[in-house]
Formats: structure tokens, C-alpha cells, sequence
């Protein structure tokens, strides 16, 4: 069975059952395969001292505008700088304390986090997923009809270059670290505006 932690804006109920929910809302807004983030911001995300899970959280938060989540490495009217290693426990402590709502997903394996998984990435919120070993990433994006996954790191110098992998090699990746994944819930970015010469 799952477990799912809810951190309420408003420091209400802190954790929920999956026995409530095991799966993921239904999506609510188009498909958004991909992240955007410019080089130049994922560097402030480099992870110099194991604190993986937050570096992977702090780029959600940039790309969605929460500020609260995106300064999680740094001493800000939000709260102290959050550095080293996290567990669900501290994530959802962390997140309560700074009014970050976020579903904190642990599961046995790829079966139980993946429909969440694919759920960030169709609604456009991505996530902060384990991925190699004991370690933690950003989930950059999903390419449904090629059915790939882009996982960006933190400390190997590849921003902007997400790894790309097959199903198969996410799932062992993902399952290497701990079947785990950070996912914000309030609304996802909105889509960028693309200008055309309509005329």
C-alpha cells in the first residue's frame, strides 16, 4: 500500500492514506511533456552536499513559481535552508513548515509510484523522483507516444541535458533509489504563450 503525505497550506492534515486514495486525480489540464527551466536557473540546484531531494524539489519549484519550494536550499522568509539528506518524514515536515502542499508517494515499486509519476507529467507539475541509487532528480518530462521518460540531475553537470530512458530503464533507476516520488499539488505552471503572425 502507498503512503501519502499531504503538507496543507494551512498546516491542516499532514498525511492521508492511500487506503482514501491509490491513485492520482484525474488530470485536470493539458498534457505538458516538458520542463523549461533556463540552464542558468538549474544551476542553482547543483548539489554539492547530498541534498538531493530538495535540489529536485527546488526546480519544481521554479518552474511553477512557488517560491517557498523553490528556495528550499536557502535561508529565506520561509523558512531555514533545508541541505543533506531527506526522507519522506523530513519532506513532509519541511513542506508543512514552509505551507508547501505537496503528495510525498512511497510505494513497493514502479507499480505503485508510476501512475503518479505519469499523472505529474500529463498536468504539467512533474515531480522530484528517486532515481539511481539513493539518490533523487527531477522528472523533466514524459514523451507519451514514444513512452519515455527525461529525468534531469543535479550533480553531474547535464542541465540541460535530461537523461532519456525507456520504461524499463526508469523503472530500474527509479527502483534502485526506493520507489519514491515528490509531487506538488496545487496547479501546474500555466502553458506559455506562443505568438504566431496570424495574418
Amino acid at each position: 500500500m502507498n503512503r501519502i503525505t499531504l503538507s496543507s497550506l494551512l498546516g491542516l492534515a499532514a498525511v492521508m492514506n492511500t487506503a482514501a486514495r491509490s491513485e492520482p486525480p484525474d488530470a485536470q489540464w493539458p498534457q505538458r511533456p516538458m520542463m523549461s527551466l533556463p540552464k542558468t536557473t538549474q544551476s542553482w540546484f547543483r548539489n554539492p552536499d547530498g541534498s538531493c531531494v530538495q535540489c529536485s524539489g527546488g526546480m519544481i519549484g521554479a518552474q511553477r513559481g512557488d517560491y517557498a519550494q523553490a528556495t528550499l536550499l536557502f535561508d529565506t522568509e520561509f523558512g531555514p535552508a533545508e541541505r543533506g539528506g531527506a526522507g519522506p518524514d523530513r519532506v513532509a515536515r519541511y513542506c508543512r513548515q514552509r505551507g508547501i502542499q505537496i503528495y510525498n508517494v512511497t510505494g513497493r515499486g514502479f507499480a505503485d509510484t508510476r501512475p503518479w509519476i505519469d499523472w505529474a507529467a500529463r498536468t504539467g507539475r512533474f515531480a522530484a523522483v528517486g532515481c539511481f541509487s539513493r539518490h533523487f532528480q527531477t522528472l523533466w518530462g514524459r514523451d507519451f507516444e514514444r513512452n519515455l521518460y527525461y529525468v534531469q540531475n543535479n550533480w553531474d553537470g547535464t542541465f540541460g541535458r535530461p537523461y532519456e530512458y525507456s520504461p524499463a530503464e526508469f523503472q530500474r533507476q527509479h527502483e534502485a533509489s526506493g520507489a519514491w516520488v515528490v509531487i506538488p499539488v496545487g496547479p501546474p505552471m500555466a502553458v506559455r504563450p506562443v505568438y504566431r503572425q496570424w495574418w
